[in-house]
């Protein structure tokens, strides 16, 4: 029960990623119970505001949601909270206090800049970036993509890719046939579990990880290689019956003999 409020308070400060937006939120809420006079209107929205809290750090209903969605992606709980509206909601009921029309601007631009200064551009930190392909995945995906299309001996043909890769492989193009996916779901085997944790480590086995991915019988297997290892890790793929075909920046394909 501990590890799962934990979570849950780890979660929510993981979404709010130290902005001052639940500060925002405390303090409009506050104004609403306590200030608002259409007391009716703002219960509904404070009321609505206290139960999706419950939900989110009561043990019993924490363990539910958190078995249903899995406990990586709990911050997504906080989507449910109806953030914006209270703010929104406390920032013009403040606001709709001030009569004259002339005054009213300055502290709807102050209370703007307090909105856009209190949380990050969505442009910052590499959120976003261009790309050259239609179905918007980052251009080596799509480049890994277009070379297992080209050399696969079938549409049935089996991938193993590593858990960035698997993301988006089936995003470019549905065709494409996987192993597993993101993280490890969709296993067909056991030893597909234990393909897809010998590949995601920070320091795989690849001997470890050929020889699964051939009882597999996975054509394909798509990973980053460090540079310096590049010759090395190719022998040991080799060894092992798969041919680098190509490599994409810091990925690899291999595609197994014959």
């Amino acid at each position: 029960m501990r590890e799962i409020l934990q979570n849950a308070l780890t979660s929510w400060d993981k979404y709010w990623d130290g902005s001052i937006y639940p500060y925002l939120l405390l303090g409009a809420a506050l104004y609403l119970l306590f200030f608002e006079k259409k007391r009716k209107q703002a219960g509904y929205l404070l009321g609505y505001l206290v139960i999706t809290l419950a939900l989110m750090f009561c043990p019993v209903t924490a363990a539910l949601i958190e078995k249903c969605i899995g406990g990586m992606v709990y911050w997504r709980v906080v989507w449910i909270l109806p953030a914006v509206p209270v703010i929104a909601l406390g920032f013009t009921s403040l606001l709709g206090r001030i009569r004259n029309a002339k005054l009213q601007i300055f502290p709807v631009v102050l209370c703007l800049l307090l909105v856009a200064v209190s949380g990050t551009s969505v442009w910052q930190a590499g959120n976003y970036v261009k790309v050259q392909n239609n179905q918007k995945v980052p251009d080596e995906v799509a480049q890994v993509a277009e070379v297992i299309l080209n050399r696969r001996s079938s549409e049935d043909a089996l991938t193993v890719a590593d858990n960035h890769m698997a993301s988006y492989l089936r995003v470019y193009d549905a065709s494409i046939q996987l192993a597993f996916g993101r993280d490890g779901k969709g296993r067909r085997s056991g030893n597909g579990k234990r393909l897809f944790n010998s590949l995601n480590v920070p320091e795989p086995d690849y001997g470890l990880v050929a020889k699964y991915a051939g009882k597999e019988n996975c054509e394909f297997l798509v990973f980053q290689v460090p540079s310096e290892r590049a010759d090395e890790i190719g022998q040991i793929m080799k060894e092992h019956g798969y041919e680098r075909i190509s490599a994409i920046n810091n990925y690899n394909i291999f595609q197994i003999s014959g």
